[in-house]
């Protein structure tokens, strides 16, 4: 169940919808946030989704206590394939670390993987309204992540500002702010390369937590791989479920690595 939830314009829109803003800072006279967002929108256009792959991942899932300290760790290693972007996986190995014991889990997460594989290739990757689908880890497609297409820019508000990723690497830090307040929009902050408009990172949260959700936090790592795509390269997400009797707090980090390109 957790895994499950666990489980990125010119002045005027072609619609005649303006762009939003909530602040009109400027962080170089020749580059407005108007302009950004459409050379980072651009920069995405031309290089699409990827619809057959597959890649290594290694989870790091980590159960917390009420202070957001670990109470137990499992690492999970897996393949996951995507066919006509309809997303699989198949579970390598999964070890639980509690204190100074260890448990071998493999047998009950390829199980919960073998139901989400079914599940997913039942629907045909289908999607529930704009978003739908039922994902699993950080498996979420670039409408869902980058709010900068012309549909959707009307329900956003946009600011930016120079900011940093490492002491020495300088980057346009792109904030974006959710009019509507709905779990299918997910609002913060995007870290763009000021060359290449590619986006580096994207820190996000739903505008609205749905349900017993109390709390999704996701930090997202983006790189091109030597074919040109846009991937992820490593997702850190923390949650919070409340629940009539109990509480679910979790913090999980996914690292993509080898990734392999389909025709």
């Amino acid at each position: 169940m957790i895994n499950n939830i666990l489980a990125m314009l010119l002045a005027v829109l072609a619609s005649g919808s303006p762009l939003n803003f909530f602040s009109s800072s400027l962080v170089s006279p020749e580059l407005s946030t108007v302009e950004l967002v459409e050379r980072v929108h651009e920069k995405i256009q031309s290089t699409p989704e990827l619809d057959n792959w597959q890649a290594s991942v290694l989870t790091t899932l980590f159960e917390m206590d009420k202070n957001w300290e670990p109470k137990k760790k499992t690492i999970i290693e897996k393949l996951a394939v995507v066919k006509n972007r309809i997303r699989t996986e198949k579970i390598l190995s999964a070890t639980e670390y509690c204190e100074d014991k260890t448990k071998d889990l493999t047998t009950k997460y390829q199980a919960e993987a073998a139901k989400f594989n079914r599940r997913n290739e039942s629907s045909k990757g289908k999607k529930r309204g704009r978003k739908g689908g039922r994902y699993r880890g950080m498996d979420l497609g670039q409408d869902d992540i980058f709010p900068f297409g012309e549909n959707r820019r009307k329900d956003y508000e946009f600011d930016f500002r120079e900011g940093s990723l490492s002491d020495k690497f300088r980057v346009y830090v792109l904030e974006t702010r959710s009019q509507l307040r709905s779990s299918d929009n997910y609002e913060g902050k995007y870290y763009i390369h000021p060359e290449t408009f590619d986006i580096l990172r994207a820190e996000i949260r739903p505008a609205k937590n749905p349900g017993p959700l109390k709390l999704l936090e996701m930090i997202i790592d983006f790189g091109r791989i030597p074919e040109g795509n846009l991937v992820i390269r490593t997702a850190k997400v923390r949650i919070h479920v409340g629940l009539i009797i109990k509480n679910i707090r979790m913090e999980s980090e996914e690292i993509y690595s080898d990734y392999k390109v389909f025709d």
